[in-house]
């Protein structure tokens, strides 16, 4: 490819992450993408196990062949109770990062039609559906029907908008004797010690009966020395293990913004798409199931002609939810721990995982805000609804 050449391309993505991807992918199931011309950009060769998305569903998924490893059995723990989720249905599973690359790699070099220019995006101008991409040390001007970007950017955020981070580190972790129940995962332990943050809690994946997944999950304004996640993963081990015998064979390490503040869904001709385009749930990090509604509703969009803005955009009604939630952690008014234990001691998992799903009917929703003590969330739900009202 050469500088200064005016291309004309259908699809232009900023980015080759899960966003990226799994909307590229989707675009490829419609007969008539062989006859469009689409560029890829990213810096990444993907070719490194570098992070792993879990996530609850019912039925097979879009990217079940994939799928790592799933689980039947959730559990909740704190100090005093071991309880065991009513998830009915549904089944919580991981897709490694490795194997999605993968997957999406082999599907892309099937397509002549799609280029790859393995550089970083450090800046985009775009003017009159012409878009300028400059790089480290040079620009390059294509022209464009539809752009997507993926690229981490800073949102629009006001004096009432909260921002909390989600950072954990991971072992995967093998024992020489069986120390774990392959169905049986541990989503939230907060038996941990919590460092003054508004949460922290472990998060148990087994993978065999000798080994397993094992992260300390945070959330805070900060994150933390990396020898404070090691220092608590083994203090677990000590308490938890049934042998000390064990070796560590991967480690994850990774933060997740946790904000309800302003994410741009589409600017300047751009679409804006996963965590840049706010599709991260702010209340749980949760991101993986959104990006792949945004990706089927985007996709059916353009096979019909039908693109526009309004596609993107996210519920205000969930969004005013995870608010009061954000607010009631962020201002330490009631700890992670208790809420959530007060969540899955009075509601069954699977309502609530529809409920962050932004899947739940409005009767349902008020079960749930039921669960909560109407002391500390009355006042965070009035505060937040004024602050809707008159500062965004």
């Amino acid at each position: 490819m050469k500088d200064k050449q005016t291309i004309l391309y259908d699809y232009i993505f900023l980015g080759a992450g899960c966003a990226g991807l799994s909307l590229l992918m989707r675009l490829m199931d419609d007969p008539g993408f062989p006859a469009k011309k689409v560029l890829l950009v990213d810096s990444d060769p993907k070719n490194l196990n570098d992070r792993t998305w879990c996530f609850w569903e019912k039925e097979d998924g879009y990217f079940e062949d994939i799928v790592y490893q799933s689980w039947k059995n959730l559990f909740f723990k704190d100090k005093k109770q071991n309880l065991r989720l009513n998830i009915k249905d549904y089944r919580y599973k991981m897709i490694r990062g490795i194997d999605f690359y993968s997957y999406c790699l082999n599907r892309i070099k099937k397509h002549p039609n799609i280029e790859w220019l393995q550089q970083k995006a450090e800046k985009t101008d775009y003017v009159k559906n012409m878009l300028t991409i400059h790089f480290h040390d040079h620009s390059l001007t294509v022209q464009a029907s539809c752009v997507f970007s993926s690229i981490p950017h800073t949102g629009q955020k006001t004096k009432k908008d909260y921002s909390l981070i989600q950072h954990f580190k991971g072992w995967i972790i093998e024992t020489e004797d069986p120390s774990f129940h392959p169905e049986d995962a541990v989503l939230m332990d907060f038996s941990v010690d919590q460092h003054e943050a508004p949460a922290a809690f472990i998060y148990q994946l087994p993978l065999s009966s000798t080994k397993a997944l094992i992260e300390y999950t945070v959330f805070s304004e900060k994150v933390f020395e990396q020898e404070v996640y090691d220092l608590e993963l083994k203090k677990y081990f000590s308490a938890t293990l049934p042998t000390r015998n064990y070796y560590i064979e991967h480690v994850e390490y990774g933060t997740i913004p946790m904000t309800n503040q302003k994410y741009h869904h589409y600017r300047d001709g751009i679409y804006y798409l996963g965590t840049a385009g706010g599709q991260t749930k702010p209340s749980t990090g949760y991101t993986f199931q959104f990006i792949q509604k945004q990706s089927a509703a985007i996709a059916n969009a353009l096979q019909i002609g039908n693109m526009h803005p309004a596609i993107l955009k996210k519920s205000a009604r969930f969004g005013y939810y995870d608010s009061i939630l954000l607010g009631v952690l962020s201002k330490k008014e009631m700890q992670g721990a208790e809420i959530f234990k007060r969540l899955f001691t009075k509601v069954p998992a699977w309502l609530i995982f529809r409920f962050l799903d932004n899947e739940t009917r409005l009767s349902e929703e008020i079960t749930i805000l039921n669960s909560m003590p109407p002391a500390v969330f009355m006042p965070a739900a009035l505060r937040e609804l004024v602050g809707k009202l008159f500062f965004r």
